[in-house]
Order: structure tokens, then sequence, then C-alpha cells
């Protein structure tokens, strides 16, 4: 006797003690026929895909397959999972350092490097209300005063960095930081259609240049231009201790990437420098302004919890620091062919 699909699966859900309720198979068609899909790219290199994606998941290895599958995969193909994940939301203000600590949210980072004369804040969230309702608050919860921020660094010219800066500006009279060209951003963006239009920017303040030092109570904080993300994308490289002992930090300001062909390829070449930069001055601990960026949230409640064994999950030493790079170098190439581009070596 031949029994049919339907029967055995209520056969198999019957002994487990499972109460299997059946869809018609036209209304399962019909969901599926609703769910969305992944990005689709008809023009790619496919044989240009397949050897940047090959060659970024060997680099990546084990120790950077979950910073391999947001920046190749997960970024550029499903939206949906990105919004998912990186959504608004609180998460703990938490110390990363001696002297380095997180006060973002779950969708965007934000964070206090203290110094015997004040405090440097890297990025102000999306607006006034998360500068006074998110960023102050964390701030005195880790027993930090607000009103010693001096300088607010603006790593690039998207409103979910600069949103705050004019609060804290006008409340705490601290100076922001950015380069002309993303200075020029934020004021072209205020008044006009697009997500940034309704956020007044900082009044302009301390221009950055290439090469330029934020230097504060004996901390002091080098400044690189690293267009791609964006035209005037600030990268960051500053001591931090452990127990302290020093370790130096990088933070490069764009590691969401480019747009474009043009922009890809700046992102490549600022990326490739990127690394020099870093190699030089000895950088083993990496920092992203989006916490999905390198499970930045994940790290920190482990932390919170005293649960790393002993190992700060932001070291990531000097060779696995230049891995993280040149897999994001990989994934930029991916992106590139995947817009039919060649020549992308």
């Amino acid at each position: 006797m031949r029994i049919s699909r339907k029967s055995r699966l209520s056969a198999r859900a019957a002994t487990a003690g499972i109460c299997l309720t059946l869809l018609p198979m036209t209304a399962i068609g019909q969901e599926v026929r609703d769910y969305p899909s992944q990005a689709s790219f008809p023009n790619e290199n496919r044989e240009a895909v397949t050897r940047h994606l090959t060659s970024a998941s060997s680099i990546a290895g084990t120790d950077l397959w979950s910073e391999f599958r947001w920046r190749c995969l997960i970024s550029p193909l499903d939206r949906d999972m990105v919004w998912g994940v990186q959504h608004d939301g609180l998460v703990p203000a938490t110390r990363l350092f001696d002297n380095l600590y997180s006060v973002g949210q779950n969708s965007v980072s934000s964070f206090a490097l203290d110094t015997d004369d004040g405090i440097i804040l890297i990025d102000a969230l999306n607006n006034e209300d998360e500068a006074r309702e998110i960023i102050v608050p964390n701030l005195r919860t880790l027993g930090l005063d607000p009103a010693r921020i001096r300088f607010v660094i603006v790593t690039h010219g998207h409103g979910d960095h600069y949103g705050g800066a004019k609060y804290l500006q006008e409340t705490y009279g601290a100076r922001v930081v950015s380069s002309a060209a993303d200075w020029q951003m934020m004021e072209d963006a205020f008044g006009r259609p697009g997500p940034f239009g309704s956020l007044v920017p900082p009044t302009r303040d301390i221009i950055a240049e290439d090469g330029d030092t934020i230097s504060l109570g004996g901390t002091t904080v080098r400044l690189a231009i690293t267009p791609g993300h964006t035209p005037g994308t600030l990268s960051l490289i500053f001591p931090v201790y452990e127990d302290g002992q020093q370790h130096m930090a990088g933070l490069m300001g764009g590691t969401g990437g480019g747009r474009d062909s043009e922009t890809h390829r700046q992102q490549i070449a600022s990326l490739n420098r990127w690394n020099e930069l870093t190699a030089a001055a000895g950088v083993d601990v990496l920092l992203t302004n989006h916490p999905p960026h390198m499970d930045s949230n994940e790290k920190q409640y482990l932390l919170s919890y005293d649960a790393t064994g002993g190992n700060n999950p932001f070291i990531y030493g000097r060779d696995k620091y230049r891995r993280y790079f040149e897999v994001l170098s990989d994934c930029t190439r991916v992106a590139l062919a995947r817009l039919g581009e060649t020549g992308v070596d």
C-alpha cells in the first residue's frame, strides 16, 4: 500500500505528540510569492564575484567569518536582515577599556574617550533626542560628566553620526570636528529631500585635514581622511589601556563601503592606505561605528558579565586587524564585480 506524504507527516507528528496542521499547497505557494527576494545583479561579472568572494572567505577564515558574512553577503544581498539586526534600540553603556566607553545604541555607535582634561566623543547618534536621552544618561551611568565633553569628532557626514552634535555643541560647549568635504555634506543636506533634511547641522567648527591630530589631557587622536563611504570620511587612531597596558585603537570611519563604481574604487584605495597607516602605528584594537560590522554589542555584553575568559574581544591583534580590512577590500571588489566591472584587482 502506498502512503501519501501527508499521511506520513501526520503519522510522524502524532508519534511525537505534535498537533500538525497541514496548509493547502496553494496557500503556501501564495505566501512564498509574497516573500521579499535577495538583491539581484543582472550585469554582474560572475567570474570576478566568485574570485573575490573566495579570496575574502579565505582571508577571513573562521575567526573573521562573522565580519565577512556581514560585509560580503548580508549587507549587499538582504536589506531586510540588515534592518532587522541594525535597528534603533537601547543597549547598556559599557566600559570597553580603562579610558574608552561605549555610550551609543544598537544601530549606531558613540564612544567616549576619557582624558585627564575632558572627554573626546566619537560620533553623536541620530538626533538631539538621542544625544540628550541616550548619550548623556549613558555617560552619567558610567560615572562620566557630560559637561566634560570637549570635542565631538564626527566620522562622516551622515545624520546618524552627526545628528546629536549640535545639541552637545550648544549645551556643553563641545567643539565639533569634521572634514571640509563632510562639513559641506552636512550643510547641504539640511532642508533638502532625503533622510537627513530635517537635521540642523552643528555650527561649522574645526575643519580636519588629513594627518591632523586632536590632543586633550595627554591623549592624542590621529586623523586620516579616507574617502569612499563619504567624500571626507574621518578615520581615527588613538591609545587605549587595558589594566594599564597600552594598546592602539583604529576606527575606520566608513566601513559601510561605497555606493557606486567610483566610490567603491575610492573605498578600496582608502582601505589599503588605512592598513598601511594602522600597521605603522601598531594598531591592534578594532572599533567600528556601527555595531553589526564587528558584533560590537555582543562583545560588550560579554565584557559586562566578565565572560571573556580574560581576553578583551575588541583586541584583535595586529594580524587579525590587518586581515579584517583585507576582507573588506575584497568585499568591495565583489561589489564592483556585481556591477559588471572588470579589472577590479
